[in-house]
């Protein structure tokens, strides 16, 4: 655990309080305008799982990620996305299973805070039947928290669902949330 989470994670009433009010008034779900240039990339079976604990409990030995769930009405802190296809491996339900991940997360509410990641792989926030959402900071290493809003997850699957070419390609991009830059990506695990 990097010294400024330690810190950050004894204050958790503190923190408990400073999570970001400011709304983007761009959503993330406008027509997608999908990159047509494709990297090279799988599901990376090494990247951490993060566990999510209920807001404002701190696990007793954290994980190497884990992130606070805030049972809220979802927020939109995040701006615009690109969207880029990431040549997959792509089993057979993987997309039906995306979809599924998504109408979950609509029929709850709440908000993801980002406490203590790897900074240099992706990590999977959240993943359901072989579809993974799956973050990391543009630029490593950091030791910043990253806020995604429920509405910044509904929007990014929605929009990568659609890009995904009936799931033949999964899709990633980069998306400002608060200060920093979070690349995210939606690939079959």
């Amino acid at each position: 655990m990097r010294p400024r989470q330690v810190l950050s994670s004894l204050m958790v009433p503190a923190t408990a309080f400073s999570l970001p009010t400011s709304t983007s008034t761009s959503p993330t779900s406008s027509p997608v305008d999908l990159d047509t240039r494709a990297t090279a990339a799988t599901s990376d079976d090494a990247s951490p799982t993060c566990d999510i604990v209920d807001f404002p409990t701190t696990p007793t030995n954290p994980p190497k990620c884990w992130a606070w769930f805030a049972k809220t009405t979802p927020s939109d802190y995040c701006g615009d996305s690109t969207f880029t296809p990431v040549d997959i491996a792509a089993p057979a339900n993987w997309l039906a299973a995306c979809v599924s991940l998504r109408e979950t997360l609509l029929d709850g509410t709440g908000d993801f805070f980002l406490a203590d990641y790897e900074t240099d792989q992706f990590n999977t926030l959240l993943s359901q039947d072989g579809c993974a959402l799956q973050l990391k900071p543009q630029t490593a290493p950091s030791d910043e928290q990253i806020y995604v809003g429920g509405t910044d997850v509904t929007d990014i699957l929605g929009s990568a669902i659609a890009a995904s070419r009936a799931g033949k390609v999964g899709v990633e991009g980069t998306m400002p949330c608060g200060d920093d830059t979070v690349q995210w990506r939606m690939v079959p695990v």
